[in-house]
């Protein structure tokens, strides 16, 4: 298959005429929303608004910008979102619930955007990530002077901040967890390709700035998103064996024992776990979690090929709802989600919507499993977070993570593919 890309070793397009400066910003509004997507919803919104203005009118004059549409990535995020729109056909939802819905999944057309952009500029990938990182440095540092009582609050209510015993900014602990785990796992792969010893020493302690605020945090989503990082660095950086594998387990299992034994958060919220899954409290966070789970198992098996539509989810849960907090709460107004990416999308797709889902990410995997460099490092390392977290967690649904993995993915996926000369 001929490669959409520019031949291996093609020097960086840095245009001059009126329509490439207009492709060149909407490449530097797309480094400045992968930026903000840590810390500002806002600013993540207004800047991919403005990139994709940019990008229509620099698709106007250059149509070849358009190539990489045909790569699968692209035609997977495109079929999701096109079978997202036809299951708006069978959705038994109201139309408040299915026009959210549909809002949602649009954040899909990111990944197409961003594979256009990067493509004609090779240093985009990696530049990106950087720019991302640097976001999470701000994040990072919110929670450090949320901690210290020294992160200033705004006045219009643009943010929320939270407390040393709930250190949250600008992001609630989930969101915190997972965007930072990835930061903190990314540091500590750029350390093993550092060529030299100071930057391998800044890239480790970049790695534990990022760590701590996770620690140190109430998100056990976090924890989990730092252990699979961790591990997933392993397998791709170091040799494998089963002694090897051991004794990372091993290592990993005192660390996190540590962080349990110190951290009044870590302990408190993994006893609080326990205590509300073994005990079966509904009305409780993981007591609804299972709820929202069963709820979902039921609603697949009446409906498995192509699910209930649309926005559906909300509907079916609703009865369960009114059972579990009647006499507790008034939950007649509130739009639940099952906070699983997989499942919400087997809900409302069904098996069909799955698979699309599985082969979008099995067709970045493949790309990034296929090179062993920092990028294409990187890709693995964001699929294997992300992958994991949003088994209990609707990422896609949610908009910092799914800009957050969306923007990346594009940009990185697009280092592999060039570099291996093949639309993969």
């Amino acid at each position: 298959m001929q490669s959409w890309f520019p031949p291996l070793g093609t020097p960086p397009i840095e245009p001059t005429d009126p329509a490439g400066l207009i492709e060149r910003s909407a490449r530097q509004l797309l480094l400045l929303a992968v930026f903000s997507v840590p810390f500002s919803t806002a600013l993540t919104n207004v800047f991919v608004g403005l990139t994709l203005i940019a990008f229509v009118l620099a698709l106007a004059t250059t149509p070849a910008l358009a190539r990489p549409l045909r790569s699968p990535p692209a035609l997977l995020a495109l079929a999701l979102l096109g079978m997202i729109l036809l299951g708006s056909t069978w959705s038994i939802a109201p139309e408040e619930d299915l026009q959210n819905a549909i809002r949602k999944y649009a954040k899909l057309l990111v990944l197409p955007l961003a594979l256009c952009l990067c493509w004609r500029a090779p240093a985009l990938s990696a530049r990106a990530l950087r720019w991302s990182l640097a976001g999470c440095a701000v994040l990072a540092t919110s929670v450090y002077l949320t901690v210290l009582h020294a992160m200033p609050t705004s006045s219009l209510g643009w943010w929320r901040v939270g407390d040393a015993s709930d250190p949250f900014v600008f992001r609630n602990h989930i969101t915190i967890g997972i965007l930072l785990s990835f930061a903190a796992c990314a540091s500590f792969l750029a350390a093993t390709y550092a060529r030299s010893t100071r930057a391998r020493v800044v890239a480790i302690a970049l790695g534990f700035y990022f760590a701590v605020p996770i620690l140190i945090g109430n998100g056990r989503t976090g924890y989990v998103g730092l252990l699979v990082g961790v591990f997933a660095l392993y397998l791709l950086r170091a040799r494998v064996t089963v002694l090897g594998t051991a004794l990372v387990a091993a290592a990993m299992s005192l660390v996190f024992t540590g962080a349990y034994l110190v951290s009044p958060n870590f302990k408190a919220r993994t006893d609080a776990l326990v205590t509300e899954v073994t005990q079966k409290i509904e009305a409780s966070p993981n007591g609804v979690r299972m709820s929202y789970m069963r709820v979902g198992a039921q609603a697949v098996a009446e409906r498995p090929l192509f699910g209930h539509g649309t926005g559906s989810y909300a509907t079916l849960y609703q009865p369960e709802a009114l059972r579990i907090w009647h006499g507790i709460q008034d939950v007649r107004h509130v739009r639940n989600q099952p906070h699983s990416e997989p499942l919400l999308l087997a809900v409302q797709l069904g098996v069909a919507g799955v698979a699309l889902y599985l082969a979008l990410l099995v067709s970045l995997a493949r790309a990034a499993l296929a090179r062993h460099d920092m990028a294409a490092d990187s890709l693995a390392l964001l699929l294997a977070v992300y992958g994991v977290t949003s088994l209990f967690n609707s990422l896609l649904w949610d908009p910092t993570e799914a800009y957050w993995f969306l923007l990346l993915a594009g940009a990185l996926y697009v280092h592999c593919a060039a570099r291996r000369g093949t639309a993969q």
